[in-house]
């Protein structure tokens, strides 16, 4: 599986290689790094943040750090965790073509380390008084998450101040429990240990730093 998972990889990032043609980055060319944070995963009590390093004139590098604590909206479970993720962009066009809303495809791939609580009621009522003694017991699981896929987008550049950028695609995440040989199986879509073909969009504003 770890062949598989590093050929994967390996396919993603020669064609993203391949939809490079030469688009201007932007018109200022004097930027460092762009500082990011993806708003859309605070819904899912995650901090996830990085920063996109520019290669060239239509290449660049993002990274991204993420933190997890708390849940979901609807989830009655609380997860704590890390991870990372790393996507390779090229930017699309002919020439020195100049923009300040370049497109991109973006090959990309995301490691996170989960360890989820959950709150389990045990239902107990005293048979002489009719008393609830009903309690709660605490389970836990952890499970590793491995995902890569690719990213169609577009970042608009703003007074070369700051970005908005908008992206969607898809790809498949690999969820692993502790203890367990295979991935997981008969998981909803929006587990975080989910297993399957995802797809995936990002609503992430940065900052520019020259």
């Amino acid at each position: 599986m770890k062949k598989l998972l590093l050929g994967s990889i390996f396919i993603l990032f020669v064609v993203g290689l391949s939809f490079a043609q030469g688009i201007k980055y932007t018109k200022n060319d004097t930027i460092k790094y762009i500082v990011k944070n993806d708003i859309l995963r605070f819904i899912g009590g995650t901090f996830w943040t990085g920063a996109e390093f520019p290669l060239n004139n239509r290449k660049s590098i993002l990274v991204n750090g993420i933190a997890t604590y708390g849940s979901g909206m609807g989830s009655s479970k609380e997860n704590i965790g890390y991870g990372a993720e790393l996507q390779y962009r090229s930017y699309l066009g002919k020439g020195s073509f100049q923009t300040n809303f370049p497109i991109y495809l973006a090959s990309q791939f995301m490691f996170r380390r989960i360890d989820s609580y959950e709150q389990t009621p045990n239902y107990s009522i005293d048979p002489m008084t009719g008393k609830d003694n009903s309690t709660f017991s605490e389970t836990k699981s952890s499970f590793n998450v491995y995902y890569f896929g690719v990213l169609l987008g577009c970042q608009v550049f703003v007074n070369q101040i700051f970005t908005v950028d908008l992206n969607f695609g898809g790809g498949l995440r690999l969820s692993q429990v502790d203890g367990e040989k295979s991935f997981t199986r008969y998981k909803g879509i929006s587990d975080l240990d989910y297993s399957g073909v995802i797809p995936r969009f990002g609503l992430t504003i940065g900052i520019i730093q020259h």
